[in-house]
């Protein structure tokens, strides 16, 4: 639509009409071939049989011949051209241009066959048998010509093959597909014929001759049927790999129509036998009009599959199915279309805040009405969209034609995108899940005094846990959250304690009690189960009471923090659902649902019948890294295609705003500062299971940001992670404010399983865990700091080295740069 004026449809949508109006034309059309033989046949088997009946039935069936296929599909034609003209203006111009010559000749044929057919109707009883006959088969001739000249162009369509190098007009008529497609189409002919056939004979009184027409018709019907069935196996087999994808696994609108192919072939062939062989006298018209039905569905069911092979072009490789060319939308990449298109109105070229869905309305006729409908029959955009927030839709129109390549790609800026989302969300119900402000309960740190003998550190092993929870029906992460501890008999120099000691911590609201295992110099507890809300209220961070206990159990110390667990992760973005405990949270069934079905159309899996079967879903079960993806892999990896562009919102649209809680949110670092930008930190993700296809395809359809390919260092997920010793080099000030690209050498190295220099203390008993390193944003994380300084910060900082020593120490012994002074 980028040359032309634009036709507004909304509720029949351009692909209803092009849909419609081609397969009823085409569907007559191809009788119109199939009929001119079998009326020469018929009428031939009536002078050998001389029987003045049969002669009649052919002269009564050429006057139906005439009316459906001079004058109804003369008119289906010429409503198919103005649609076409309309709807598809830059691919009729490409089908106009390069065909000339065909069209030309096309008309020459279907002038002989308007002349052959109206003698032959009007002079019956005017012209001798050979003649008539004569006429006939020039009739069918001429029919047959235009098949072959129509065939080569709409074969093009759909496998231009070498053309696109040669420019060569007998390239583009002798394509790939030109001889499957030519003996697909002169089968159905046949078939057609038969079932025409049928509709006429069923109307005869004569039962004798009823039932020997009927068995005639039914051959045809057979022979034509079993022949169209092979040769569009022949057919289907010579599309291009690229192509036949988009029919067999990617197109998910295909399954529907291959289920219709696949159910009416049947149909057909046990009616034709019947109508045929078992019970000829019994066929009214009825039962032939129900056939012709079954066979309309049965050509527009391999139409439509057909049609997907083409898919997001117009004509392959050249024309999108928005009108805009493959050179054109090169060359505005990353352009203003608003701005480019011509027809568009001139308050409508700078996006306000006043004309913004005006704005949406014109992008929507351009980018999706070619295609969609607006609360119609067919590809209603209003249905296919209900599930997504405006977010999740930016974030769709982001990924046309990457993964899901049966749709173009978007042409525009981002704003431009934003505003089309807009206006998508805004003609459907409006899918928006609302979460208030979560309510802070009371902090309550543990206590403290001066004089005691032991200090006890604990803290959570994850900086953020993000679980779904509704009846565990499908599971991204190891079950549980992790608190570590480490317990320290205070004085110079202070010592960890790890025997004749026990640490236990309880969540609070929980009657259940946790003992933590002694590892290596500290104590962690098994997988805790807890949710960050209650039937009441969200409560992010739920917090956990820690103590540890001597033999005889008195409490040695005891400490207060919160366990970072989140059900808000923002899945129902783009696969709706809405939340399982209304304005809180809680990743809901709905969510799981199209989350499995979407995996099942990609994937070949059948996890959306498990899940109905009350089935548990561990994401982790095949994603674990070794045959398949890992999961975190394969989560950024997918998700960056939909989500470039958007530094740190492209995390925020899957991870909650919890995520990001420690000192560096105060110094106005995001997500993107440590791990990179989306696209690049899946790249790197990526790179690291390179030698699997899945990781090889994903790469291809990601762009990195400011880096090159090659610069992005592989990394493994869990394994390696950004190293804080790239900002604070020899742990002093950051002199940088990016750690990407350059990470831990193993799980060793993790911030979380490191210690201080002396081997000792881990580096999250003074700092906290990741993303929430104190003094950290949200005060809930504080309570430990606040509970032993009265303050937020790391423990020991700014000269409160008493808090484990008995005197404060001059010097920076667990690391360089530990800021003693007060």
């Amino acid at each position: 639509m980028m040359e032309y004026p634009i036709w507004h449809l909304t509720t029949f949508g351009g692909g209803f009409w092009i849909a419609f109006i081609a397969t009823i034309h085409v569907f007559v059309a191809q009788f119109a071939v199939g009929g001119g033989l079998f009326l020469v046949v018929t009428e031939k088997l009536a002078y050998k049989t001389e029987s003045s009946e049969l002669r009649d039935y052919v002269k009564k069936h050429s006057k139906f011949f005439l009316l459906l296929t001079m004058v109804f599909g003369g008119g289906t034609g010429v409503a198919l051209w103005f649609t076409m003209a309309l709807l598809s203006p830059q691919g009729t111009l490409v089908l106009v241009r390069e065909f000339l010559f065909a069209w030309a000749t096309e008309w020459v044929w279907f002038v002989g066959e308007i002349v052959a057919l109206l003698i032959y109707y009007y002079y019956w009883d005017k012209m001798n048998r050979r003649d008539h006959l004569i006429i006939g088969w020039f009739y069918f001739l001429f029919a047959f010509l235009s098949l072959v000249t129509i065939n080569g162009v709409v074969s093009f369509m759909l496998t231009p093959g070498v053309w696109q190098e040669t420019r060569s007009f007998w390239d583009a008529i002798f394509n790939p597909t030109f001889w499957p497609a030519l003996f697909f189409r002169t089968a159905l002919c046949g078939m057609l014929a038969g079932l025409f056939g049928f509709v006429t004979a069923a109307r005869i009184k004569d039962k004798s001759l009823r039932c020997m027409l009927v068995r005639f018709c039914g051959i045809w019907t057979l022979t034509g049927l079993v022949l169209t069935v092979f040769s569009g196996y022949w057919y289907m087999g010579n599309i291009p790999a690229e192509q036949a994808m988009q029919v067999v696994h990617k197109s998910h609108r295909v399954a529907f129509f291959m289920q219709v192919f696949k159910y009416t072939a049947p149909v057909l062939l046990v009616g034709g036998l019947f109508m045929a062989i078992c019970a000829p006298r019994r066929v009214n018209f009825s039962s032939a009009m129900v056939m012709l039905v079954v066979a309309l569905m049965f050509y527009g069911s391999f139409e439509f599959m057909r049609e997907a092979g083409r898919k997001p072009y117009v004509v392959w490789g050249e024309v999108y199915s928005t009108n805009i060319t493959v050179e054109q939308a090169k060359k505005l990449h990353g352009e203003s279309i608003l701005q480019n298109a011509k027809w568009i109105p001139q308050d409508l070229r700078e996006i306000t805040d006043q004309n913004r869905l005006k704005a949406g309305s014109w992008l929507y006729q351009m980018e999706c009405g070619p295609c969609h409908a607006v609360n119609g029959p067919m590809n209603d955009i209003v249905r296919r969209t209900s599930k997504y927030t405006t977010a999740g839709l930016d974030a769709f129109i982001s990924g046309m034609g990457k993964v899901n390549k049966y749709m173009p790609e978007f042409i525009g800026t981002a704003e431009e995108r934003n505003v089309l989302a807009e206006y998508i969300h805004s003609v459907g119900a409006g899918y928006d899940p609302v979460l208030p402000d979560p309510e802070e309960a009371e902090l309550s740190p543990g206590p403290f005094k001066a004089d005691q003998e032991y200090v006890l550190m604990a803290w959570p092993l994850e900086g953020l846990r993000l679980i779904i929870d509704k009846d565990r029906a499908m599971s991204i992460t190891d079950k549980g959250s992790t608190v570590r501890a480490q317990l320290l008999l205070r004085g110079d120099p202070p010592e960890v304690i790890t025997d004749d000691v026990k640490i236990v911590c309880k969540p609070q609201g929980m009657d259940e009690s946790f003992e933590l295992a002694v590892k290596d110099g500290y104590f962690q507890s098994g997988p805790i189960e807890i949710l960050p809300y209650t039937k009441e209220a969200y409560q992010p961070l739920p917090q956990v009471d820690v103590q540890a206990l001597d033999a005889d159990g008195n409490v040695l110390a005891s400490t207060t923090i919160v366990l970072p667990v989140s059900t808000r992760p923002g899945c129902n973005n783009c696969h709706g659902g809405g939340w399982d405990i209304p304005e809180q949270g809680g990743f809901s069934a709905r969510t799981a649902v199209d989350i499995a079905g979407v995996h099942d159309r990609d994937n070949k899996t059948n996890f959306k019948q498990r899940l109905k079967d009350n089935e548990i879903i561990d994401c982790m079960g095949c994603h674990d890294g070794e045959l398949q993806l890992n999961l975190s892999t394969a989560l950024h990896g997918f998700h960056a295609v939909y989500l470039s562009g958007r530094e740190n919102d492209a995390c925020m649209m899957c991870h909650p705003q919890e995520s990001l809680r420690g000192v560096h949110v105060n110094a106005g670092m995001e997500c993107v500062n440590c791990h990179g930008s989306m696209e690049n930190h899946a790249l790197a993700l990526l790179k690291g299971e390179e030698a699997k296809p899945a990781a090889k395809q994903l790469i291809k359809l990601i762009t990195p940001v400011e880096y090159e390919l090659e610069e992005i260092n592989s990394r493994q997920p869990n394994e390696q992670q950004p190293d804080c010793l790239t900002c604070h080099v020899e742990f002093a000030a950051p002199d940088s404010d990016s750690a990407f690209n350059k990470w831990t050498e193993d799980r060793e190295g993790l911030f979380r399983n490191r210690k201080d220099e002396m081997g000792a203390v881990m580096c999250a008993a003074c700092h906290n865990a990741p993303h929430a390193i104190f003094p950290a944003a949200n005060e809930r994380d504080n309570l430990r700091p606040l509970q032993y300084m009265g303050e937020a910060q790391p423990m020991g900082a700014a000269g409160t080295c008493t808090v484990c020593h008995e005197d404060d120490m001059g010097y920076p012994a667990h690391h360089p740069g530990m800021g003693l002074e007060e």
